[in-house]
């Protein structure tokens, strides 16, 4: 999803270390949490150490990993900053870095410095603080660690200042986006920086973002995530990430509302223009929408083909049914709940059954048929029980069964007509129904 530019002067990055004889050095970048070799051991020419490309590299923080002495440090690598020279002891090349070519990189070792020296004060004081016990001094306490908060604060600000424009500001800006509340957040994120995606700070601010709205409703969910998607087509690099990072995390991650928030995403931005995309990722995209628009009302319902609890046969409910509309329910053992909706679908049943629907009920539990079978005849369901302990219908994708109880309302065209989501839902509209 990456683009990676193709430009005439490439990279060159040369570095000396002092101390330890060192038998690699590798150079990884930074893509969420992880990291990825780009040279797993760079060359060693007349006492420097050199990673070397025709292309350039894309911008993003980068890793020098150093095999022998075990130790790792940290660099940014932008349009202005391919070509430096880094020169430092093995043993600690934080303390002792000395950079010659590149400005951002010589103050991003500076400000590493300054922050590693509040980091220890911090540790200090929180230690004392762990163990003092006169609140005098554990007051002072309390005032230095604020002092250093402030510090650390006033410190990226006045380098972010000092160097906007360039990927160090973004960067720290972008690390720190998270300590602020609501919209403010965004403030603090260039959308237009494509090397902020080889960062672990850029995914964060996506998932902070889901994490701030994941229980406002799936249209609200939608409105915010076309907020954000927007504001990321400063750069296409970016686009295709949010996009993409946004459309994965709704694919996978199973709430209620959360397959109308995958479709949306994947008909606004994907499917309306699959010339811009792989046929291979369109077909994929395609598929699961399809899937997750079959739970949802107004479009066409999946047919379910499953054993009959108490029977010794397979049948199909559309089949089944007939001309007849659908009630169809999944519930779950030992769920309260569920045994107030069935309890409803009893009291309502003739009354169902009179204006012409065909009840099916099917148990998401994947226990063993016989279990399923002793409760369902425990109940003494007087309409047609399910079971598909195997999923092999894949009821769970198709009706996106994410908790019970959950019951559909198909109409006579084989169309979600409704969908309704506990027990009061249930109770509600099968009272409507019977009227």
């Amino acid at each position: 999803m990456l683009a990676v530019r193709s430009m005439a002067q490439g990279y060159e990055i040369k570095l000396k270390p002092a101390g330890a004889e060192l038998q690699k050095v590798r150079l990884a970048y930074y893509y969420e949490d992880k990291q990825y070799l780009v040279i797993d051991s760079a060359p060693s020419e007349k006492g420097f150490y050199v990673f070397r490309g025709n292309e350039s590299l894309p911008a993003g923080i980068y890793s020098v990993i150093l095999e022998k002495s075990a130790q790792t440090f940290d660099l940014l690598i932008d349009d202005d900053n391919q070509n430096f020279v880094l020169k430092f002891d093995s043993e600690d090349p934080q303390a002792t870095m000395k950079v010659t070519g590149s400005v951002v990189n010589d103050e991003f070792f500076n400000y590493q410095r300054r922050m590693t020296k509040l980091v220890v004060r911090q540790n200090e004081l929180d230690t004392a603080k762990k163990y003092e016990r006169d609140s005098s001094k554990l007051e002072q306490i309390d005032i230095q660690l604020s002092e250093i908060d402030r510090k650390y604060s006033q410190a990226w600000r006045d380098v972010a200042q000092l160097y906007s424009g360039t990927i160090l500001a973004d960067m720290l800006s972008c690390l720190n986006a998270t300590t602020f509340s609501g919209d403010s957040m965004f403030d603090y994120v260039n959308f237009a920086q494509p090397g902020l995606i080889r960062t672990p700070f850029f995914y964060k601010v996506i998932r902070a973002h889901i994490a701030r709205h994941i229980e406002d409703g799936a249209h609200e969910i939608m409105r915010q995530t076309d907020r954000i998607i927007q504001m990321s087509k400063a750069n296409k690099d970016v686009y295709n990430y949010v996009t993409w990072y946004l459309l994965n995390f709704y694919r996978t991650f199973y709430k209620m509302g959360m397959n109308e928030v995958f479709v949306h995403i994947a008909d606004k931005y994907y499917l309306s223009n699959p010339s811009s995309f792989s046929e291979d990722l369109i077909k994929m995209v395609e598929n699961q929408r399809d899937i997750f628009k079959s739970s949802m009302v107004g479009y066409d319902a999946h047919n379910l083909s499953a054993r009959r609890v108490g029977f010794n046969d397979t049948i199909d409910i559309f089949d089944y049914a007939g001309s007849k509309p659908i009630i169809l329910m999944f519930w779950s053992n030992g769920c309260g709940h569920c045994d107030s909706a069935e309890n409803a679908i009893k009291f309502y049943y003739s009354g169902l059954v009179e204006k012409g629907y065909q009840v099916f009920t099917l148990c998401n539990d994947d226990f063993s048929y016989e279990s399923i079978k002793t409760n369902s005849e425990r109940k003494q369901f007087p309409w047609i029980d399910l079971c598909d302990t195997k999923n092999m219908s894949r009821f769970r994708e198709y009706y996106y069964v994410v908790s019970t109880p959950i019951m559909f309302l198909i109409d006579d065209r084989r169309r979600i007509a409704a969908k309704l989501i506990g027990e009061v839902q249930i109770t509600h509209a099968l009272q409507q129904l019977t009227e």
